[in-house]
């Protein structure tokens, strides 16, 4: 068949009209194999996915999204590093692969930044400071860092050098967002990013968590939606689902929601976590105990899980066990105030007045360090009004139980 055309074209004199038609066929070729190679991958069968995105590579040597399955093999296979040379290769071909962007920021994240990645990384820029993808990789490691303004500072200079880019509003509103800057930063360039990419489920669920940290419910509500539309297994809006009927004390409704995200995704840790916040307001202890330790197996630094259960028996009047379990929040992060307050309240109460003194102290100046006022939890200590104080919880719920009082 192909000689037969090839035939037809030399009789007309249009000779690039066959380069063309070849490129067509091979390009074909690579989409079936990229194909397969996903229903492979989706099947578990993932060094058989592997040679079918070779195979697609070996056809079309610009297939991103060929080179986008391997970079998930390599996820697959616990291969980090491999991994990333194919997300960025993919990101190489087409500059707008915001999923690729995206499996590249989350497999950084996976395989931490030691201090000799972080250096090759700022090396990569030295040697090539309008390399806009070597930025963004340095603000991803500083973002993972916690240095959100050293990422910002990145990410702002990737826009520069590629302003059509939606990835990186993306990750300089997640950046704002972290920082609390809602209305003048994060939303704008998350809602810069879905004018660029309508189907980014990421921003739309995040622009929605951004709605609702600033009280916008019905934003929030319309933002939820269409995240679900994009991808209805979206896990962690049944999440925040959850987490609003929990503020309305709608217990059975936010269990279906948590019930939902878990059928999704099993390890979804919020999930866990805030079920153990409804079975403690219901004083079902035992269980609440349960869902906590669960989102410390799935995520051993969830803090809030750990300062929960030493709440829980500080409830129950376990007070040493409750100490055990302030310190090992403590290991975690020593500036957790809370721990500090908490366990000041249990040595107050067994007499202990210089340890119980010493942690309201060290309670007091974190609180202020990172806030500049004074300690808030002190002063709502008089207000009688519980709904008035679990208004002011919401949403961390970290000294939900003790506040609520008896």
């Amino acid at each position: 068949m192909l000689t037969t055309i090839t035939n037809k074209i030399k009789k007309t004199g249009i000779l690039i009209s066959l380069a063309i038609l070849v490129a067509l066929v091979g390009c074909g070729k690579a989409t079936n194999h990229v194909e397969v190679g996903q229903t492979l991958l989706e099947q578990g069968k993932v060094e058989d996915a592997a040679i079918e995105f070779k195979k697609a590579i070996k056809r079309d040597p610009n297939s991103a999204e060929a080179y986008f399955g391997l970079g998930n093999a390599a996820v697959e296979k616990q291969m980090p590093e491999e991994a990333v040379k194919h997300y960025r290769k993919a990101i190489e071909i087409n500059a707008k692969y915001v999923e690729a962007y995206k499996r590249l920021s989350e497999t950084y994240i996976e395989m931490g930044a030691p201090d000799s990645y972080f250096e090759k990384k700022y090396h990569a820029i030295e040697e090539n400071p309008d390399d806009p993808i070597a930025r963004i990789d340095l603000g991803v490691l500083y973002h993972k860092w916690d240095q959100t303004r050293n990422a910002i500072t990145e990410y702002e200079e990737a826009l520069t050098l590629d302003p059509d880019n939606p990835f990186i509003y993306y990750n300089l509103a997640v950046a704002y967002q972290d920082m609390n800057l809602f209305d003048d930063k994060a939303i704008p360039l998350y809602m810069k990013t879905i004018e660029m990419q309508p189907d980014y489920d990421n921003a739309h669920y995040n622009l929605a968590v951004s709605y609702l940290k600033t009280n916008r419910l019905e934003d929030a509500m319309v933002e939820y939606k269409k995240t679900l539309e994009i991808n209805p297994n979206y896990a962690p809006v049944y999440v925040d689902y959850g987490l609003i009927q929990l503020k309305e004390k709608d217990f059975d409704a936010a269990m279906k929601h948590y019930a939902t995200a878990l059928e999704i995704d099993p390890d979804n840790v919020e999930a866990h976590y805030q079920k153990g916040i409804v079975f403690a307001f219901q004083e079902n202890f035992d269980e609440a105990l349960k869902m906590n330790r669960k989102a410390l197996d799935i995520d051993p630094k969830h803090i809030n899980a750990q300062f929960n259960i030493g709440v829980i028996y500080h409830k129950k009047g376990e007070l040493k066990r409750a100490i055990v379990e302030y310190d090992l929040t403590l290991e975690i992060d020593r500036n957790y105030q809370d721990a500090y307050y908490n366990r000041g309240q249990i040595y107050a109460s067994l007499g202990n007045r210089p340890q119980a003194y010493g942690d309201y102290i060290a309670y007091s100046k974190i609180l202020k360090a990172k806030t500049g006022t004074e300690a808030a939890a002190l002063a709502l200590r008089g207000i009688e009004n519980k709904e008035q104080i679990q208004r002011y919880l919401i949403p961390s719920f970290k000294d939900w139980i003790l506040e609520q009082g008896d």
